[in-house]
């Protein structure tokens, strides 16, 4: 299965729920700097501060939560119980206004769990979810709703996830107490990080000591001195360097930058709440932003976006549908699954699908030039010690040009998409289709033009 199409993957975190990004984002409302100085004391210090006290509840949690998982003097009853209190506090502390809305969804999803399994499987598991996150896009107050979110996608996920687990038999029946546990777990419930049901359980069944070891400890303090450095880049450094007098299409890379870096800093401070918590390096890691940055294809910009939502995505929506529809039907349909998850928002929904043609097309257009000439340009790099063609980045120069060219058209579309998240005042309660079609229509839809006619080109050639 390893060799499974991955084009699909990341998509929606493509926005990673814009509420809580632009909690941070606001932080560095673009004023104009005069110097490097001014930056750090007017901008870069001051958010500094700012969230280092908003995260400090969440680091205390994680490492409290630490402590209940490994020790012996706790039963897995008072783990569950407790994981449920420090999820309660996370939630009291930072999303009040959200938290009836998840308890309510808590108890319908474990509800659901007893219905009979003709109706939980396949795609009729994903219905329940999709109705409440529905019914909360029509009739919640758009501010509250944006600011609930990230929280209620993410508890979709759970509840999903261990419904099509007990139907494969990979877990039994959770009782109400670890599901709770599981649901309100204060690593993951507000930052919105995908963990499985077994993955959750394991924790009790680590020998490892509850002390952090050096190792653990440099690994914490990496991930939170990325996630700073990545706030005040989309904060401060990003629009400093880059002016409002820019080309448009620079000023295009510098918001859609700005957005990115946001993602960076949620996704480092939710890998070191992970590890403080617990969860070992390779359950931790969430994104990698060089293969983001200087991405080879956008096959890999939606793989290492968020790697458990592409974990989640591959193995409950894309791998299901494989056979039934094949591939353009299931990356269609992964995509669709995401923008659902996320709510009905036009500019989402138009962001992830236009992502899932773009991979598509470039996905299966690279592997038709890899086979024709025997060459390494596929959208996924082969193991150097495996590579079976050809022509390569070791032997062939015209093989590096390519790989070039194909990581420029990746960023050219990353600027594009991601040019509509920007601080206009329709963030705190989603951004309308008007707000995309404009910033989209002054770029003059090049990045769709430009997907279109690569798409006549693999039709013609294919």
């Amino acid at each position: 299965m390893d060799d499974d199409p991955e084009f699909y993957a990341d998509e929606n975190y493509f926005m990673d729920d814009y509420n809580q990004e632009n909690q941070y984002e606001s932080l560095g409302s673009s004023p104009e700097y005069e110097n490097i100085s001014d930056v750090f004391s007017l901008c870069v210090i001051p958010s500094t501060n700012l969230i280092s006290f908003f995260i400090l509840p969440f680091l205390a949690a994680a490492l409290f939560f630490r402590i209940i998982s490994y020790s012996n003097y706790f039963s897995s009853y008072m783990f569950h119980a407790i994981s449920t209190v420090l999820g309660l506090y996370i939630m009291v502390l930072y999303a009040l206004e959200c938290l009836h809305l998840l308890l309510a969804f808590i108890i319908s999803s474990y509800f659901v769990l007893y219905f009979p399994r003709k109706y939980r499987t396949g795609m009729c598991v994903f219905v329940p979810s999709f109705l409440i996150i529905l019914y909360c896009e029509l009739f919640m107050d758009p501010v509250v709703w944006h600011s609930c979110r990230i929280i209620i996608m993410t508890a979709a996920m759970k509840s999903i996830s261990v419904a099509v687990d007990i139907d494969g038999s990979s877990i039994r029946m959770p009782k109400f107490l670890p599901y709770c546990g599981y649901m309100l777990c204060p690593l993951n419930t507000y930052f919105g990080t995908w963990i499985s049901f077994k993955d959750y359980l394991s924790l009790r069944e680590n020998d490892e000591t509850v002390c952090l070891n050096n190792w653990a400890l440099l690994m914490i303090a990496g991930y939170l001195c990325s996630a700073f450095l990545f706030l005040s880049a989309s904060n401060c450094w990003v629009q400093w360097f880059i002016s409002d007098k820019s080309w448009m299409w620079v000023r295009a890379y510098r918001d859609a930058l700005s957005f990115r870096c946001s993602h960076y800093f949620i996704s480092f401070t939710s890998s070191a709440l992970l590890s403080l918590g617990g969860y070992p390096l390779a359950k931790s890691v969430i994104t990698k932003p060089l293969k983001i940055e200087f991405p080879r294809s956008l096959v890999e910009v939606v793989i290492y976006w968020n790697i458990p939502m592409h974990m989640w995505l591959k193995k409950y929506v894309f791998r299901p549908m494989l056979e039934q529809l094949g591939k353009f039907g299931a990356v269609t349909l992964t995509f669709s699954a995401s923008a659902l998850l996320h709510g009905v928002n036009f500019q989402l929904a138009a962001v992830l699908l236009s992502l899932g043609f773009y991979t598509y097309v470039e996905y299966q257009l690279r592997n038709i030039f890899a086979t024709t000439f025997n060459a390494c340009i596929a959208s996924k790099i082969c193991v150097r010690e495996r590579c079976e063609h050809m022509y390569n980045s070791q032997n062939c120069k015209w093989t590096v040009i390519a790989n070039i060219i194909f990581s420029c058209i990746t960023i050219f579309h990353l600027a594009y998409l991601g040019v509509m998240f920007d601080g206009s005042e329709s963030q705190d309660t989603g951004y309308s289709y008007s707000h995309t079609l404009e910033k989209w229509s002054e770029l003059g839809y090049k990045s769709h033009w430009l997907a279109l006619a690569s798409y006549c080109v693999y039709f013609l050639i294919k």
